[in-house]
């Protein structure tokens, strides 16, 4: 009987995992789901939000309901299966663009002699300066940025940000490349806190831990909320040719000690290479005012396989 049971609950997973690709490709070949002309729409003056409407392919969705569920099965895919949806749309957005540039950044860091790296950087930023921003206040980051920070329109959108739900345009409304944006990613709001915390470094000389691997870093801190009620993490990667860096896309675990309470930590890969930031489930508030002795432990990431960073410190949390 119990061999049966187990039997039983393995098809019953396997059904519903069945069902909801199918879902998912229901919608790819359904009105609910279409790749059309902006203009068609923007000149309706069905516009909302902010930005300037130019000639580009966007994706329409039926109704709220639609883009909703589209978007939830899609942030929990893989990355092959995120691009493969896309390529069955026919549908180059802000997602699949910039992973393809990026992907070709990648390997113009591989170059060794610096002229020919440079040269080979000049041409990629030329071939993408009329679709992506870049680092004005860090010019050693030669890393492109939508010019725009909205994580889901960041996948779903156009190279602008835009979509269509119903008949009413959608357009980001932080039109400011993350580089320059400091909130923490809006799928923090899914990890059980009633807020959106707001990441606020602390003081100190030793505040993390940095992991290495060949031409990989990758390096967790820590932080507080600004409301000063949790501990957070940043972490960020990068691929480095000397003083020049790319933000590279890895997933991250550590574990985090603040005077004897414990955190794992865990961030997935999904293909985002920015520098995140994440709220822990450890009281800051208790600590205020006072000198608290922390420790980072088993550092590891995916670019710096083989590599693991501990380290001990003190830090005052105001």
């Amino acid at each position: 009987m119990k061999i049966k049971s187990i039997i039983s609950i393995a098809l019953l997973l396997l059904c519903i995992s069945c069902s909801n690709d199918e879902t998912l490709e229901n919608t790819k070949n359904s009105k609910d789901l279409e790749v059309v002309n902006l203009n068609d729409f923007a000149d309706n003056g069905n516009t909302t939000r902010s930005g300037n409407v130019e000639n580009q392919a966007v994706l329409k969705f039926k109704d709220y309901n639609v883009y909703q569920e589209t978007l939830n099965k899609l942030q929990g895919m893989s990355l092959e299966k995120k691009e493969a949806f896309f390529n069955d749309l026919g549908f180059r957005g802000a997602y699949s663009s910039l992973k393809e540039a990026d992907d070709e950044l990648d390997k113009i860091f591989d170059i060794e002699d610096d002229n020919a790296f440079l040269e080979a950087y000049k041409e990629f930023k030329d071939k993408y300066e009329d679709t992506y921003l870049f680092n004005t206040e860090n010019t050693y980051d030669l890393s492109p940025y939508l010019p725009f920070t909205d994580a889901e329109l960041e996948l779903l959108g156009s190279n602008q940000g835009y979509l269509i739900i119903g008949n009413e345009v959608i357009a980001p409304n932080n039109n400011v490349p993350n580089y320059k944006y400091t909130a923490t990613n809006v799928n923090t709001r899914a990890g059980g806190f009633p807020y959106d915390p707001q990441w606020q470094a602390l003081a100190g000389d030793v505040l993390g831990v940095t992991i290495k691997k060949g031409k990989y870093r990758s390096d967790i801190t820590l932080g507080i909320d600004e409301s000063g009620n949790i501990f957070m993490i940043r972490v960020a990667s990068q691929k480095k040719k000397k003083l020049w860096s790319r933000r590279h896309p890895t997933n991250y675990e550590a574990d985090l000690w603040v005077e004897g309470g414990h955190a794992h930590i865990s961030v997935e890969n999904n293909g985002d290479s920015s520098a995140k930031k994440r709220p822990v489930a450890i009281n800051a508030r208790q600590y205020s005012g006072k000198n608290v002795k922390c420790a980072f432990r088993n550092f590891t990431t995916g670019c710096c396989e083989g590599q693991v960073g501990n380290v001990d410190f003190t830090v005052y949390i105001p």
